[in-house]
């Protein structure tokens, strides 16, 4: 049955079928004609059999005919009565029931097995840092905590590394980082040139006892070498340029002569350093001063690059590497290297130490270093066994052609004769130059020049510079230019600095602070709980349909047609 819920009184009508009634009763209608059409067809075969009785004729040949009904027309009447009841019922019925159970335990000296068990950590430790700053004035100590560390030393560079060392030997300090801030003095000479270099900040001295000079290889192509009047060496090109600066370098050396190849690409020195520091060592300053002042007569653009072995940060590797690289820049300047010759000085951290940023990679000597890189092929012809350099070809001293192969920069044998009595002169004061035996360096020996100079500045009273002898060179900076140290500390104990007057504390160490909090908690917890929903819906129809009809037809008796009878006729006189 249909849902009836809610349709109007003609819905309900039409899904009643009254259409339906009404059209079968026309339909039972048109039936009843095709039945009487069909009963008249079938008396035919009566009308057109010979009688024997009545002398072998037919009812037609009698004058009889069938006889034809038709309904006229026809009356249809149709009523209905239809009575729909709906009902329709809901009920809800909701239950719910639940049950918890929590047994706990807690034990700080056991530990005990349970179903569930939870169990937390926390440690913290952050670096501090710290910052003291000092001149070349300062004296003194400084304490931290029950340590103290005094600053020794004649001069600003030996008080700087006192300090350096002794607070870094300190076990609650991690590293030791200090940063300069220079006045640039800008001093001056009457000396020669070739004998001693001045820069913003320093005073270099260099004797060489050997002529010399540099080839620039640049071109795998036959090169006639001159050296001097009685040196010119032909060499014939080989099959890469590299090759071909060995032929030379092997040319050469087969005539005499002292020959240092750099190759592009690779290191021509290395200054290395200790664990955690970035002022150069004593052992370090020849080697440096040596090749930078090679560099300085060369005038050939190179790059630095600096490196920090792998223990510590990386963030803290990477600014030691740079730490480093700056310290010798300024020591090259120092020594006669042009400024725009360097085209790069980058640190590089622990990039070379660890490349795949392990742990526990331990300290290595090779890495902490700086580098020193060109970008083109030199030759260093040395006439240690006396040999003169004079009239070279090609001559490239110019630093024209840079394409070509050539000599790119000579210098003459040289002592330091003739330099003893010439001054150095800044700021409106001037020092005698002497290359009296001091400290153990040979009279006349140019370390044994730089630490007079260094002695007799420090001696002025009436001057406002410091002076610090450095091998070769004496460095120069004005006393109240300050020297700035950062001091690290993962340590959890509490720091604190005090100095004497003359040394400054910037910054204290922050309060540590370091918690470890440790819980154990075991137990069990049980939650039950059940819940019921019961829906009924019903829904009843009830439908009454009621109803009658009627139909009145007028029903006619129609003659055969003449046409027809006349058709029977012929056939049956035929």
């Amino acid at each position: 049955m249909s849902d009836y819920n809610g349709l109007r009184p003609g819905q309900v009508l039409a899904d009643a079928s009254v259409a339906d009634f009404i059209s079968s009763l026309g339909l039972g209608i048109a039936r009843a004609q095709q039945a009487l059409d069909t009963n008249s067809i079938e008396q035919l075969d009566a009308f057109i059999q010979p009688i024997p009785g009545l002398g072998g004729k037919t009812l037609i040949e009698m004058g009889f005919s069938p006889a034809f009904y038709h309904y006229q027309h026809a009356d249809i009447s149709c009523s209905m009565n239809l009575h729909l009841r709906v009902e329709e019922s809901t009920g809800v019925d909701f239950g719910i029931n639940g049950a918890y159970n929590n047994a706990e335990t807690s034990n700080d000296d056991s530990e005990s097995s349970s179903s569930s068990s939870s169990s937390g950590s926390r440690s913290e430790t952050r670096n501090r840092e710290a910052s003291l700053q000092i001149t070349a004035r300062s004296a003194g100590e400084v304490r931290l905590n029950d340590s103290r560390v005094t600053l020794t030393g004649a001069d600003l560079e030996s008080r700087l590394t006192s300090l350096v060392d002794g607070l870094a030997g300190n076990a609650d300090i991690s590293a030791v980082a200090f940063e300069r801030s220079e006045t640039p003095i800008n001093p001056t000479t009457d000396a020669s040139a070739q004998q001693v270099i001045v820069s913003p900040n320093a005073v270099a001295f260099r004797a060489f006892g050997y002529a010399g000079g540099v080839i620039r290889i640049a071109s795998n192509s036959d090169t006639t070498f001159v050296a001097n009047p009685d040196t010119s060496l032909s060499v014939s090109r080989s099959n890469s340029v590299a090759n071909y600066a060995r032929k030379v370098k092997t040319a050469f050396e087969d005539a005499g002569f002292e020959v240092t190849h750099w190759p592009p690409g690779e290191a021509i020195h290395e200054v290395l350093f200790d664990i955690d520091r970035h002022h150069i060592r004593p052992d370090q300053r020849d080697g440096l001063q040596e090749t930078a002042q090679m560099l300085a007569r060369a005038g050939v653009p190179f790059r630095l690059v600096g490196h920090a072995d792998a223990p510590a940060s990386p963030g803290y590797n990477l600014g030691l590497s740079q730490r480093r690289v700056d310290e010798v820049e300024r020591q090259l300047i120092a020594n006669g290297v042009n400024r725009t010759q360097i085209t790069s000085a980058v640190g590089a951290g622990e990039a070379a130490a660890n490349p795949g940023g392990d742990e526990g990679i331990p300290h290595d000597q090779a890495h902490r270093r700086v580098q020193i890189l060109l970008d083109v092929d030199l030759l260093v012809i040395e006439g240690a066994g006396g040999q003169v350099i004079s009239g070279v070809e090609p001559d490239r001293r110019d630093h024209a052609e840079s394409a070509s192969n050539g000599w790119i920069h000579t210098f003459d044998a040289n002592d330091m004769s003739g330099v003893n009595g010439k001054q150095v002169s800044a700021e409106g004061r001037s020092w005698t130059l002497s290359g009296s035996a001091v400290d153990g360096h040979a009279a006349d020996s140019p370390q044994a020049f730089a630490k007079n100079l260094a002695n007799s500045i420090n001696a002025d009273a009436g001057s406002q510079i410091s002076a610090s002898a450095g091998g070769a060179v004496c460095n120069l900076a004005r006393k109240s230019d300050p020297i700035q140290l950062h001091l690290i500390s993962s340590s959890s104990r509490d720091l604190r600095m005090t100095s004497s007057e003359s040394i400054t504390i910037s910054e204290q160490f922050a309060n540590s602070s370091s918690e470890r909090e440790t819980t154990r908690r075991t137990g069990n917890s049980t939650v039950a709980f059940g819940a019921t929903l019961d829906v009924r819906h019903a829904k009843q129809f009830e439908l009454d349909v009621t109803g009658n009809s009627s139909i009145s037809a007028r029903l006619v008796s129609i003659p055969a047609p003449p046409e027809f009878l006349d058709t029977i006729r012929s056939y049956l006189g035929s």
